[in-house]
């Protein structure tokens, strides 16, 4: 005959040991899945200031061709005696710190010493480089005339002699804040 056992608790069976485990595996997980998450946001910003920085240096590029252009063909208005009117600058004081390197200048819009350039794109991500020319005064020959080179710190080069210098500094920035300066030396 069949008798039934009554069924009695054992001194070493488990005690929600199993609960416990699995709930600190939860919340390991759910701690990876946050860093693999906040891993994924950090790199969509690095791509979109990489990519804010590129569109700024472009446009500082166009703002650099621009300016070259106006040399070039003689477009450019006469250097003020000092500091820069109209994206001209007198010329410069070595002494001195450049008007662009100063604080300010490339934000300021009441009496602006940039001139714009041609704005690249439309509506409110539209990027306006912005730039000024600086008079080097005349190169005075190339190596063989035992001249020297512009910025003085490359050995001459062969050039023809007495071409007016120009020191073009551009700046542009995104609407979110990358910021470009780029600059050239510009003969004529």
């Amino acid at each position: 005959m069949n008798t039934f056992k009554p069924i009695t608790a054992r001194k070493d069976a488990q005690r929600g040991a199993a609960l416990i485990v699995v709930l600190l595996l939860l919340i390991i997980v759910t701690l990876l899945g946050l860093a693999s998450m906040r891993g994924a946001l950090m790199q969509e910003r690095m791509a979109a200031n990489t990519m804010a920085r590129a569109a700024a240096f472009q446009a500082a590029e166009a703002g650099l061709r621009e300016a070259e252009l106006s040399v070039r063909d003689g477009a450019i208005a006469v250097a003020p005696s000092s500091g820069c009117t109209n994206g001209r600058c007198a010329s410069p004081d070595v002494a001195a710190t450049p008007p662009w390197e100063v604080d300010g200048f490339w934000t300021n819009t009441s009496t602006p010493g940039y001139r714009q350039g041609t704005a690249l794109g439309t509506g409110p991500t539209a990027i306006r480089p912005r730039y000024v020319i600086e008079d080097y005064g005349m190169s005075t020959g190339g190596a063989a005339a035992g001249g020297q080179s512009i910025d003085g710190s490359k050995e001459p080069v062969e050039s023809p002699p007495d071409q007016a210098v120009y020191r073009i500094t551009s700046y542009a920035t995104t609407p979110n804040g990358a910021e470009v300066v780029l600059q050239t030396l510009y003969r004529r």
